[in-house]
């Protein structure tokens, strides 16, 4: 099809940030910069207001987006969608939750479904078997992108979904904002109170148990005596942040780690580590800190969860370490820690993959893709249909 100017909705039902939230705002701000119209259909007091303002996108935040038996905020979301539809005539309509997915699936079959609809699977979590999934997933559904290659996989072999409906598209960093710079990494080692002798360890996840925290800490205690130039930062908020501080005291490393709390400026802050860890035991699938501490050069320590071993390989990028273990990555740290050549190696490496696989612009155009081909489909589905 022609390469015209397309009208997006992207629909998501978060109200806070986080990685799903990042992968919208990613995504809008690649498709406007391209020169599409995007809307973003959200809840009211969603972050995602301010973002899609800042990414040149249209918020309307019209929608409850609650799951569970609740029939007036049923009612309200259908008819909101419904006016979308009918008013906005969007191109094509992406989902990403499970509220949201229901609501336009619902609204569009309603209406003769007007428009395509592609749904984005961005974690691990299971999909249940059960009539309503297949006929959403199957039916109503006209294609679904996975952020990782071992979640489509485990999809593809599930009898809600098409394996040929399916595919992978990792999410996108912006690479040239990432890219090392010698007066940031002075900047932020002084900021966050490291010398030039020390070696950083840096973690950026939400303080939960999912991203396996502990297994860090563990391995830091466990190399403390023999490795004593190692300083850990903590970039994240979470219920599990008076936890944490408790085990780092308790394993007598609570003079080497420092809990930041959020920052919105990790392009930044990454320029102090030396060494990036990602230890996730549930959950993750195409993490953004990963992608963006490679993007600074910086080699990642990452377990074998879900899709973290499809952006780096086992020594080359970085070292990946059965999940929830203590030892491998313990004798992980110490490997890069005694080494700053292979530190230097696997980050020019890790930066490479960046650049070639996961870059912004790589992201958004593979996602155009996906829109262009299902928008083609859907048109010669309709022509057929008009012709019997």
């Amino acid at each position: 099809m022609s390469d015209r100017p397309l009208h997006i909705l992207i629909a998501d039902p978060h109200l806070q940030g986080g990685g799903q939230v990042r992968y919208l705002c990613s995504l809008a701000e690649g498709l406007t910069r391209l020169g599409h119209r995007v809307s973003i259909g959200c809840r009211p007091g969603s972050v995602l207001v301010e973002h899609a303002n800042a990414a040149g996108a249209t918020p309307y935040d019209w929608f409850t987006f609650k799951g569970g038996v609740r029939p007036a905020a049923w009612r309200n979301d259908l008819a909101e969608a419904a006016r979308f539809i009918r008013e906005e005539a969007p191109d094509i309509i992406h989902v990403n939750g499970s509220q949201d997915h229901w609501t336009f699936a619902v609204t569009n079959y309603w209406l003769n479904r007007p428009v395509p609809l592609v749904r984005t699977r961005h974690n691990t979590y299971v999909v249940k078997d059960n009539l309503p999934n297949r006929y959403l997933n199957r039916h109503l559904t006209d294609f679904q992108i996975v952020v990782c290659e071992t979640v489509r996989q485990t999809l593809a072999n599930h009898p809600a979904f098409k394996a040929a409906r399916l595919c992978t598209i990792h999410n996108g960093v912006d690479a040239d904002a990432y890219a090392f710079d010698a007066d940031k990494r002075k900047q932020a080692r002084d900021e966050f109170d490291c010398t030039d002798s020390d070696v950083v360890c840096g973690i950026v996840a939400r303080l939960v148990p999912a991203k396996g925290h502990e297994f860090l800490f563990r391995a830091a205690a466990q190399i403390k005596e023999t490795h004593p130039q190692l300083r850990i930062l903590v970039f994240g908020q979470g219920v599990l942040e008076k936890s944490l501080r408790m085990m780092a005291s308790q394993l007598g490393i609570a003079s080497i780690v420092r809990f930041l709390g959020f920052r919105d400026d990790m392009d930044y802050c990454v320029h102090a580590f030396d060494i990036g860890v990602q230890p996730s035991v549930d959950c993750d699938t195409s993490s953004f800190s990963m992608k963006e501490q490679m993007a600074a050069g910086i080699p990642v320590i990452a377990s074998d969860y879900g899709g973290l071993t499809e952006i780096i390989t086992d020594g080359v990028e970085g070292f990946v370490v059965p999940t929830g273990t203590v030892t491998p990555l313990a004798e992980a740290l110490c490997k890069l820690i005694e080494d700053s050549e292979r530190r230097a190696a696997m980050g020019r490496a890790g930066r490479e993959r960046v650049v070639a696989e996961f870059s912004s612009e790589v992201f958004v155009n593979r996602t155009l893709d996906v829109y262009r081909q299902v928008i083609a489909e859907h048109q010669a589905d309709k022509r057929d249909r008009q012709n019997t």
